[in-house]
């Protein structure tokens, strides 16, 4: 018993540990700040400049 909660603890631990360090670096801005595809043109989905 004591051995199949170590190893329970053990696991939620790094799991953890690796969600907050995974978490971390999707959040942290990008240091060069490109923009994949900036060369290409986007088609918007809607026409945008009508006003009412």
């Amino acid at each position: 018993m004591t051995w199949k909660l170590f190893s329970t603890a053990t696991f939620f631990f790094f799991f953890f540990a690796f969600m907050a360090v995974h978490y971390a670096n999707m959040k942290t801005p990008a240091q060069d700040r490109y923009v994949a595809g900036h060369t290409q043109t986007v088609k918007p989905w809607y026409d945008a400049s009508w006003k009412l």
